[in-house]
C-alpha cells in the first residue's frame, strides 16, 4: 500500500513538472522525494548523497548509486515509456 502511494505521489509530480528525476527510466525512488540514479557506475558513501547536500551522518554512508532530487534534470533523461520525452516533447 505505502509503495502504491508513493509511486502515485512520485508520478504526479513528473506529470505536473515535465522531464526530471520522478519520469526517468534510470531513477529509483527511495522516498517520494529523493532516488538512486542508476545511470552511472555507483560512488563512494562520501559521494552519494552530495547531490541532494546531506555533508554528514552519524551512519556512515554505503557505497551506491548518486542520491539525486526528483525535481532534478540532467542530459541523461530518458523516458521511453511515457509521454512526455527529452526536452519537453510530446
Amino acid at each position: 500500500m505505502k509503495h502504491a502511494k508513493t509511486q502515485t505521489a512520485i508520478d504526479a509530480f513528473y506529470r505536473n513538472h515535465g522531464p526530471c528525476c520522478a519520469g526517468c527510466d534510470h531513477w529509483r525512488w527511495i522516498n517520494s522525494v529523493v532516488g538512486d540514479c542508476i545511470k552511472s557506475a555507483p560512488v563512494s558513501g562520501e559521494e552519494r548523497f552530495d547531490m541532494i547536500g546531506i555533508s554528514y551522518s552519524s551512519v556512515p554512508p554505503t557505497a551506491g548509486h548518486v542520491v539525486t532530487w526528483r525535481h532534478h534534470l540532467c542530459g541523461e533523461f530518458i523516458d521511453l515509456d511515457g509521454a512526455v520525452k527529452k526536452g519537453g516533447a510530446a
